[in-house]
């Protein structure tokens, strides 16, 4: 224990206010202040006899006051521990990158000069949140001589503290003693709070935080000392404040997390291995503790051995299990917080193909109109389940397979195969629309699209759709060609004829008229034959090779014949 809070506590305890205590000691109030708030260094050892003797301090406390002077204010009975720091826990060894979101922590903890600071830490279940804040709390301590105290909000539980209670917490960390507390009264202990917070140039952590109500009244109002909030929800009725996002790790940074994990040796034997695993692990930190932790005890495994059973989607989740920390429960948690709507929301977005979609996107798949779909939609970005960039909403990918679970365990099998259908013909439709915005001479349709549609004014806003959506309606379109929809996939080639010279070096256009020429012949149609083997003859020659099959050259003598 510091001695700023060893000397605050004595005094409480003691039952005597600061202005007594100066008159027993002869120290005067603003010494004992500055000291009890960490703002002057630690006393000579005739001032600590002093305030002894005023406290009226047996031989014992007496022994432990004159000890933490001598200690430099460093926790007792914790030698070579950083300057008042108490009630923290150690940062795990085996963290690694995160340095822009470092660099603006530190530039945080710098401009808390003349007011409190508050910065919240939000991110994805497993992205690392509280061993980051550990990390962080070390570099910036030398700056809050009073201390560093975390206190867990335990956010995820049914039973989570209410802020009266990690009010009290926060007070008997500060060293406010049960008497002082009694005599305060629960009326009192908000005031309270706020004078000792703005007493003390500290780090309080607020760990694993539920929502803002929790937290709302222990934001300090006055003072110079810094809160840091870690959540899955990101706060935002918070207010202004700094705001970190972590998101999944570099592929470097990932990498190195396994290779602390399991030694530089083995990692460096199989570094195509740790690179699949990292990859497989979403990159993120919690996924890739517990493979590094289950590498780490099964020594005889080769690292392949594990990349390669991550390699099945269907068995990743169950196999990212080390002891008893599972990486599928830490998403189950948050998925049991939300509401039906944004429940079910979340299990369809498993359907999307490509990790990233639109809010309309997402209203066909939920059956929602689409203001609820986007109320759905910002719960799971509240929730941290899901992100958002430039109106695009992904899904991570180990949170994808965990919705993926989520939609068979709870969804019958016809209607998720429905829903996927519909999705896949959706996706298509517009896409036909789209695309005819690029042919000669087309105009906006005199009437609006039927309900459902995106709404595109212009070749323009056409353009962005397919491109931002390439990966979902590609995905789509070979489906319906798997299955034999082949009137299907010839109209939607045919709609983006014109659009494939605005977009000509999209790598999948070989494989759509392709397709789409094959399409045409099991439909024995010679014409519409020719027509696509003649589109896929030329995206293929910007490739630099022709078609091989015999249909197919076929098709082009008759592509060049009417097109003579």
């Amino acid at each position: 224990m510091s001695f700023s809070v060893l000397l605050r506590r004595l005094r409480t305890e003691a039952g005597l206010t600061i202005a007594e205590l100066a008159r027993t000691s002869g120290v005067s109030v603003r010494g004992i202040s500055d000291l009890e708030r960490g703002r002057r260094a630690v006393p000579q050892r005739r001032t600590v006899e002093a305030l002894a003797d005023g406290l009226g301090l047996g031989d014992g406390q007496r022994a432990q006051l004159l000890a933490a002077a001598r200690n430099g204010g460093r926790e007792l009975g914790a030698p070579g521990s950083e300057p008042g720091l108490r009630d923290f826990p150690r940062a795990t060894e085996a963290f690694t990158g995160r340095e822009t979101e470092l660099a603006r922590l530190v530039e945080a903890a710098a401009s808390a000069a003349g007011q409190p600071v508050v910065v919240t830490v939000s991110g994805a279940p497993g992205a690392g949140k509280t061993a980051f804040v550990l990390h962080a709390v070390r570099q910036i301590a030398d700056r809050f001589p009073a201390g560093q105290v975390l206190v867990d909000g335990r956010g995820l539980d049914e039973d989570a503290p209410e802020p009266a209670e990690l009010m009290v917490r926060v007070l008997k960390a500060f060293g406010v003693g049960d008497r002082e507390l009694a005599n305060t009264g629960a009326d009192g202990h908000p005031a309270l709070y706020q004078r000792v917070l703005s007493d003390q140039r500290c780090v309080l952590v607020l760990d694993n935080v539920r929502d803002e109500e929790q937290v709302r009244p222990l934001l300090p109002r006055a003072g110079t000392s810094m809160v840091i909030l870690t959540s899955r929800r990101n706060l935002g009725g918070l207010g202004s404040g700094h705001r970190l996002v972590l998101g999944e790790l570099s592929p470097d940074h990932a990498a190195d997390l396994l290779t602390t994990l399991i030694g530089r040796e083995r990692a460096q034997a199989e570094p195509a291995a740790i690179a699949e695993i990292a990859e497989r692990c979403g990159r993120l930190p919690l996924a890739l503790w517990v493979a590094g932790n289950w590498l780490a005890t099964r020594t005889a495994w080769s690292i392949r051995r594990l990349a390669d059973r991550l390699a099945v989607e269907e068995r990743r989740l169950d196999a990212l299990a080390a002891g008893d920390v599972r990486v599928s429960a830490a998403f189950d948690v948050s998925y049991r917080q939300l509401d039906p709507d944004a429940a079910h929301m979340f299990r369809r977005l498993a359907l999307i193909d490509g990790g990233a979609t639109t809010a309309s996107c997402a209203a066909q798949l939920s059956g929602q109109a689409l203001p609820a779909a986007e109320r759905s939609l910002d719960e799971l970005v509240e929730a941290g389940l899901l992100t958002v960039q430039r109106g695009r909403y992904r899904l991570h990918d180990l949170l994808r397979l965990f919705a993926g679970d989520r939609l068979r365990a709870e969804e019958a099998v016809h209607d998720i195969d429905s829903v996927r259908a519909d999705l896949h013909h959706w996706l298509l439709d517009n896409v036909v629309a789209a695309g005819r915005w690029h042919e000669p001479g087309h105009r906006a349709p005199a009437s609006h699209p039927r309900p459902g549609m995106v709404k595109l004014s212009n070749a323009d806003e056409a353009r962005e759709w397919l491109q931002a959506e390439g990966t979902t309606w590609l995905a789509a379109y070979r489906a319906v060609a798997a299955t034999g929809e082949h009137s299907r996939v010839v109209e939607v080639a045919q709609s983006l004829h014109w659009f494939s010279y605005r977009w000509m070096f999209w790598s999948h256009w070989p494989e759509v008229f392709h397709t789409a020429a094959e399409a045409a012949e099991a439909l024995e149609d010679p014409w519409l034959a020719a027509q696509f083997a003649y589109h896929a003859w030329v995206l293929a020659a910007y490739e630099g090779r022709l078609p091989k099959t015999s249909a197919l050259r076929g098709g082009l003598a008759q592509a060049r014949h009417h097109y003579a």
